[in-house]
């Protein structure tokens, strides 16, 4: 997907809280933007939402 979503570029998941933990985790070694949100239905559904955003970065910003 990496190579697909432009910088910028968006992407949502509606899925199960645990499985949306460990794409969060491979989303966030990508140094995308991420957070999980809660169902419409509430903080207690399972069920969840997680928002990517594909940030656009360079090795530069990368070296101290």
């Amino acid at each position: 997907m990496d190579r697909i979503l432009r910088p910028q570029g968006t992407v949502i998941i509606r899925d199960d809280v645990d499985m949306l933990l460990k794409v969060k985790g491979l989303a966030d070694g990508m140094r995308w933007d991420s957070q999980i949100v809660d169902h419409e239905d509430g903080p207690f559904v399972r069920e969840k939402i997680l928002l990517v955003v594909k940030t656009y970065w360079t090795l530069q910003e990368l070296d101290p």
